[in-house]
């Protein structure tokens, strides 16, 4: 790897020009989509965040100390932007699942005022508790997973880390976890 931008540039990072910094957009833009990619799953969301990191670097180049190489730090950026749109993504599936973000669903769902209602409230708790109930039903390596993932809204590797397991058991567990929740929700109907 030619790393005449990344650790060079580090000492300098601040005094870059634009055209400086097209150059350090050409040599990681592969890299930082497909560590997107490998993240998402979804061509669509990697180049979008792609781009949204650039932009970041770029509006927070006086912020680089290079105490890492250019590289490392858009790549650090690329996966705090990974974060980022996960908790979004779970913050939305409590929404919907609380029935509080007052969009149309597939199943029909829809809030009449921004405020929920009483009833809607009582719904809504009763929709919560019950997901709850069934993620205790899990065995208790499903059910760590189930709650470190959506309720406190960690990533899979920090899961894995705080388990003790790899990311791919990680994914198996909270594969079954997700199963064994629907299934039981659907008995429970």
């Amino acid at each position: 790897m030619d790393t005449a931008l990344t650790t060079p540039i580090a000492p300098r990072a601040k005094e870059l020009t634009a055209s400086d910094f097209d150059e350090v957009v050409r040599r990681n833009q592969r890299r930082v989509y497909r560590f997107l990619f490998m993240m998402l799953r979804d061509a669509d969301e990697a180049d979008n965040l792609t781009q949204e990191c650039f932009l970041r670097a770029y509006q927070n180049l006086s912020s680089f100390r290079g105490e890492s190489s250019l590289e490392t730090w858009l790549l650090r950026i690329a996966a705090n932007l990974v974060r980022d749109h996960a908790r979004n993504r779970k913050r939305s599936f409590w929404k919907r699942l609380l029935g509080m973000d007052g969009d149309d669903h597939e199943d029909g769902f829809r809030l009449a005022s921004p405020a929920p209602s009483p009833e809607q409230q009582l719904l809504a708790r009763e929709e919560a508790q019950a997901v709850l109930r069934a993620a205790n039903e899990l065995s208790e390596q499903q059910r760590a997973v189930f709650l470190l993932r959506f309720v406190e809204e960690m990533e899979l590797n920090e899961i894995g880390e705080v388990l003790s397991l790899r990311v791919g058991t990680v994914k198996s567990h909270l594969f079954r976890a997700l199963q064994a929740v629907r299934t039981q929700l659907r008995q429970g109907s």
